[in-house]
């Protein structure tokens, strides 16, 4: 909440496309998160960010579960333009559906937008501040665009040379994090000819879902040497299937988020590396974005997850890639 007693008039804030958003600065405020579900530790993780960035600002914050459902979540949008917030910080389903009612008729209505990890307006593969979307004051995130998603996959290519087969468990098909592991697979693909992607499975990102559809696959790929996972909660239903066939000593995993579990799968030599997920650094930055335009100060359109303006061709976060020689000092955020 804004503090200087001199400010008398709302802020207009500029959001693009010539448009501007009228921002209350002498109350607080009342905000939408929107989640895309909030089914695993990634989603709390997430939640539980935002809403401690609002109760420090003493923020009336309301959270809606996507469910993973594009339509869910846009009837969950539409539904909130007439509810009096203030400001939404979004998390899409899907970003091209949800574009519309953040970007043109959310600020029609008056409401500020932030989006976060998941870029919307068909700009998920972007980078750097190609990232934000006109009509919103900013986006939050940049740790799941294709070349950060390929690092991991790199990394991967570089310690396995010659030939491999790849077992890949992902996410939902039209989730835009799930489109940029792939667009990211496609880059490794063309680099790494001889590492052959021999099985893919879907999932919702969580770890049940893991453990129901690594099954199938590690009996059906006995000869499979690598695995690649979207998330460490697909890990973590992935190792004890390889475990349970004697499998895990024979093959290496590389996945993306680092979390408490994956940290300790780090240093028992159960997965070989992980990137860094700072969804709570995420969702609390965020609320932080509108709160810093709420007091006049400047607001990058681009933002990483540690709250500092994203720059092309750097990674998003530092460190980004944890192994075995730096997980002592990383401290994940996510179980």
């Amino acid at each position: 909440m804004a503090t200087n007693s001199s400010l008398a008039q709302p802020a207009a804030l500029d959001v693009g496309q010539g448009k501007s958003v009228q921002l209350a600065n002498d109350r607080p405020l009342k905000i939408a998160f929107f989640s895309e579900g909030a089914n695993n530790s990634a989603m709390q993780a997430s939640i539980d960010g935002a809403t401690e960035a609002a109760k420090k600002l003493g923020w009336q914050i309301d959270v809606f579960d996507g469910k993973f459902d594009p339509v869910t979540q846009l009837n969950q949008l539409q539904n909130a333009l007439a509810r009096d917030y203030d400001a939404w910080v979004l998390k899409a389903v899907e970003g091209n559906i949800m574009c519309d009612v953040a970007t043109k008729d959310a600020p029609a209505k008056n409401i500020l937008v932030v989006t976060a990890v998941l870029s919307i307006c068909g700009r998920g593969a972007n980078e750097g501040a190609a990232l934000w979307s006109p009509g919103t004051l900013a986006y939050v995130g940049g740790a799941e665009t294709p070349l950060a998603f390929f690092q991991v996959l790199d990394r991967m290519g570089k310690e396995n040379p010659g030939p491999q087969k790849l077992g890949v468990i992902t996410g939902p098909e039209l989730n835009p994090i799930t489109k940029n592991h792939e667009a990211a697979l496609a880059m490794f693909k063309k680099k790494y000819p001889e590492v052959k992607v021999v099985a893919i499975a879907r999932t919702d990102y969580s770890t049940p879902s893991a453990l129901e559809k690594a099954g199938p696959m590690v009996q059906a790929n006995p000869d499979m040497t690598l695995y690649y996972t979207a998330f460490s909660n697909l890990s973590k239903g992935l190792v004890p299937v390889l475990e349970e066939a004697g499998k895990l000593d024979k093959v290496k995993i590389y996945d993306n988020g680092a979390t408490a579990w994956a940290v300790e799968a780090l240093k028992d030599g159960k997965i070989a590396v992980s990137s860094a997920n700072r969804l709570k650094s995420n969702a609390y930055n965020a609320v932080m974005a509108i709160a810093k335009a709420q007091n006049g100060e400047a607001v990058a359109r681009a933002i990483g997850d540690l709250g500092e303006p994203l720059v092309e061709g750097q990674p998003p976060t530092n460190p980004y890639l944890i192994d075995k020689g730096n997980v002592d000092a990383f401290k994940p955020e996510v179980e």
